[in-house]
């Protein structure tokens, strides 16, 4: 059991040489220990009370919880031993809380504490929700739960097999994509729980994904584009999810990015839509200009949620495309809905506004490929999708070079609702981004 003072470059290369495991005592904590395994794992604890009667309280996992800072392990441990100091015990605290807490209670922390900060935080908290704690913000439990929720375990009590229930559940009603992104949710959420102390072990770690996916290559050929953007004005759902639709081909865009515009991110005179940071999947701002057809799209959009919000007495949203309440923006999931409800089968085939099945996102494959058909450079076509593989993929790229190809990006953005017009027959009302009125 060496005693040295613990610093960031030891914490890192700290490992067990011999036996299963070796504990690193800190010089400058009393009590903090850093206890690194043969397997490479890595945990806190604070070691307190007397030689006959010592007790390990785990504060958490390394490098989760780092060594310095306001919330790193000296600072932990310091605060739990002002606690013993007043007569408190930590260890009988954890076990207390560990038997009250449920499955339930880990996913309102994880949440709020941390899926919230995510760009996707909307979905994760649905899937969670829905097919885990079976209750709503609230506690309240859900009208419709899935049947394999597991929200009243105990912590403490929580075992592989509740987890694999979960997951089970959503498999076994025939939602082998939901099943795999509940996994990944599930398996996030108990690591962070895990990083945190709240649970002593990683209860998904060797399981394995639920089904295997295939990666889809649908693009949709000139006709059927032309088919379905002809069939869209007499399907089955509402015009802002036509508007959607269209906007995620014309912009070659994300169907969540699309769905959360927000009226602050538009600048209409100038043609041009940014994305900020939380809402990109790479976490860079992305800039994205904006066709004649594509601002017809927004324009048409924003006059009836104006419209709406005068008839319901009540102020403009945020959203350009708000959800029921105008509290919050339309998800990609009731987009994904809305699609799949068109799906018909006729003689054995399935069919979606007349052509073989597609999704939201096939419809950013199908701009990527055609504007690729156009003459127009991958690397160009990367910039336009965000990919951070054209956009940040050498650290020239991501410290050094900051040209935004924005003048690329608008033209070849351009092209592409040029190629849709003649694919369609679209006649668009705005003749060029100058002829715009105010934003």
């Amino acid at each position: 059991m060496p005693q040295v003072e613990l610093t960031d470059k030891l914490c890192q290369s700290a490992k067990a040489t011999s036996g299963r495991k070796v504990d690193y005592f800190d010089t400058l904590v009393k009590g903090l220990v850093l206890r690194a395994s043969a397997g490479g794992t890595k945990s806190w604890y604070l070691v307190y009370g007397r030689p006959a009667k010592r007790q390990w309280l785990k504060l958490g996992s390394y490098p989760e919880i780092p060594l310095g800072g306001d919330k790193g392990a000296r600072q932990r441990a310091r605060d739990a031993r002002a606690k013993i100091g007043d007569g408190g015990d930590p260890v009988a605290d954890k076990k207390s809380l560990a038997a009250s807490q449920t499955v339930a209670d880990l996913v309102d922390n994880y949440v709020k504490r941390h899926a919230s900060t995510k760009r996707s935080s909307g979905e994760i908290s649905r899937r969670l929700r829905k097919n885990v704690s079976g209750r709503d913000a609230d506690g309240k439990k859900l009208e419709k739960p899935s049947g394999g929720c597991i929200g009243d375990v105990k912590l403490s009590e929580l075992h592989r097999r509740d987890i694999t229930k979960a997951i089970d559940a959503v498999k076994d009603r025939g939602a082998g994509v939901e099943a795999n992104r509940l996994f990944e949710d599930v398996r996030a959420m108990i690591r962070w729980a895990r990083g945190r102390g709240d649970l002593d072990q990683n209860l998904v770690e060797g399981m394995r994904k639920p089904t295997e996916t295939v990666e889809r290559d649908r693009v949709l050929s000139a006709d059927e584009i032309r088919a379905t953007w002809g069939a869209l004005a007499h399907a089955d759902m509402r015009e802002s999810t036509r508007r959607v639709i269209r906007l995620c081909l014309v912009t070659a865009q994300r169907v969540g990015e699309v769905c959360g515009i927000t009226v602050d991110e538009l600048d209409l005179n100038a043609a041009l839509w940014t994305i900020p940071p939380i809402r990109s999947k790479n976490k860079h701002e992305h800039a994205v200009p904006l066709s004649p057809m594509a601002i017809e799209i927004i324009r048409d959009q924003l006059a009836d949620v104006k419209a709406l919000a005068e008839r319901k007495g009540r102020a403009m949203p945020a959203f350009v495309f708000p959800g029921p309440g105008a509290h919050a923006p339309v998800t990609g999931a009731a987009i994904a809905k809305a699609i799949k409800r068109e799906e018909i089968m006729k003689r054995g085939k399935a069919t979606i506004l007349g052509v073989e099945p597609w999704t939201s996102h096939d419809l950013r494959r199908s701009a990527a490929t055609h504007m690729e058909e156009l003459g127009i450079s991958p690397f160009i076509i990367g910039h336009v999708l965000n990919h951070v593989s054209a956009t940040k993929a050498s650290i020239t790229s991501r410290v050094y070079a900051r040209y935004d190809y924005m003048r690329e990006k608008r033209e070849a953005l351009a092209l592409w609702a040029d190629r849709v017009t003649e694919i369609v027959g679209y006649v668009a009302k705005i003749a060029s981004p100058g002829s715009m009125g105010a934003s």
